[in-house]
């Protein structure tokens, strides 16, 4: 069997390979937050297309500024439960394994103390939702501009209190949010964050940033980490087949024992499945190539198997 198709267990879960769907926008979601059928077919095709982790897009904890309203995810009250529940079912009728996405769409790293802890406790009852609807765990993030991002940031984050400064401190929110979710849901649910490796800006973070937070998640009961890049700056960054890879490789080797999800420009299912055989990840996150072909798994098995050296077209990065 191929490494890339390999099972791997993750707080008691046993995932049916190492393909993870990225969290991407797809363009499906609606304005009031709940789920259609079109954005229900679109992740059941990729369920059944053989996916073994799917990280929905983003779900928002809060709702959204109706006079900047956006298609998204809705989680931010109990009455998005019935459609989530149904959601989810589905695919793991398909036999994947499901992750939502938690995030708020506002501005919050300037708030005071006391309503910054209010926005870690609706996380953490948003946590509680997607435990309630089936999910098996939720997705943490810090990256991509959202809110544990701001507060992660040095260059975001101004804060003089015990949120600000050091990296510790600018981690405390996520920590205090991960613990919250432990203590209410347990061990068997599985917390995954999104690690922000590289900002690529002086003063931004950094990789030595990105290994001491891993442990200090990995300590505080995270227990998937997706190792990423901050993609907002215009900086001209070159962009390879596994680009992102050494950096997840590096954060790795600081938490053995946590799985690590790399990502960047894997479409190729030979490449996909060598950095899971050298050990330098343990998944794969696949954005572009499972928006324009559903059936990538389906067709990597077969490449694999087959020791195919040719890729068609529609699975390139």
């Amino acid at each position: 069997m191929a490494h890339l198709f390999s099972p791997i267990t993750i707080a008691g879960r046993t995932l049916r390979n190492r393909i993870v769907m990225a969290p991407s926008t797809s363009g499906y979601a609606s304005l009031d937050g709940f789920i259609g059928d079109a954005l229900y077919e679109y992740y059941l095709a990729r369920a059944h297309g053989g996916v073994g982790l799917i990280v929905t897009e983003t779900a928002y904890i809060i709702p959204p500024d109706t006079r900047n309203t956006r298609a998204h995810i809705g989680i931010h009250s109990d009455l998005f439960i019935p459609g989530l529940s149904r959601f989810v079912k589905a695919l793991h009728g398909g036999k994947t394994t499901a992750l939502v996405l938690l995030d708020a769409p506002a501005s919050l790293a300037h708030l005071d103390t006391s309503t910054l802890q209010e926005a870690a406790e609706t996380m953490i009852r948003a946590a509680w939702r997607a435990y309630v609807a089936g999910f098996d765990g939720v997705m943490l993030s810090s990256v991509d501009g959202g809110m544990l991002h701001q507060l992660i940031s040095p260059l975001s984050n101004r804060r003089n209190d015990q949120y600000g400064g050091a990296i510790t401190n600018r981690l405390r929110l996520a920590l205090e949010i991960i613990e919250g979710i432990r203590q209410w849901l347990g061990p068997k649910f599985i917390v995954g964050f999104r690690l922000i490796a590289e900002e690529f800006v002086p003063n931004g973070l950094t990789l030595q940033d990105a290994r001491l937070m891993a442990g200090r998640l990995a300590i505080t009961g995270v227990n998937l980490l997706d190792v990423m890049t901050d993609s907002r700056n215009e900086i001209k960054i070159a962009r390879f087949p596994g680009w992102r890879i050494p950096l997840a490789s590096s954060v790795k080797r600081v938490v053995p024992d946590v799985p690590i999800i790399g990502s960047g420009l894997l479409g190729d299912p030979l490449l996909a499945n060598s950095v899971i055989q050298d050990g330098s990840v343990d998944l794969v996150m696949l954005g572009r190539s499972l928006r324009s072909n559903p059936y990538w798994a389906h067709i990597a098995r077969i490449v694999l198997e087959s020791n195919t050296t040719p890729i068609p077209v529609s699975m390139l990065p």
